[in-house]
């Protein structure tokens, strides 16, 4: 994601360099979106979909969390 955000963002003619491309796109798109995550699993822990969790990442498949597919 983030070296397709860099390379889409060079495209347009962006002369930053591409670690202060990343560092933007980490910090205004990807952190926001994990602390948002975190948060709403710190609020609805459940044993039960923490199971789930680990066997969609074994198994590849996706689960609904916090109201979106991931």
């Amino acid at each position: 994601m983030i070296s397709a955000y860099v390379a889409k963002m060079q495209a347009e003619g962006d002369t930053r360099p591409m670690q202060e491309i990343a560092t933007e796109y980490n910090d205004n798109v990807i952190y926001p979106d994990k602390v948002r995550l975190n948060c709403y699993y710190y609020r609805h822990y459940s044993f039960i979909k923490d199971i789930e969790i680990i066997f969609a990442t074994i198994g590849g498949f996706k689960i609904k969390f916090a109201g979106e597919e991931v």
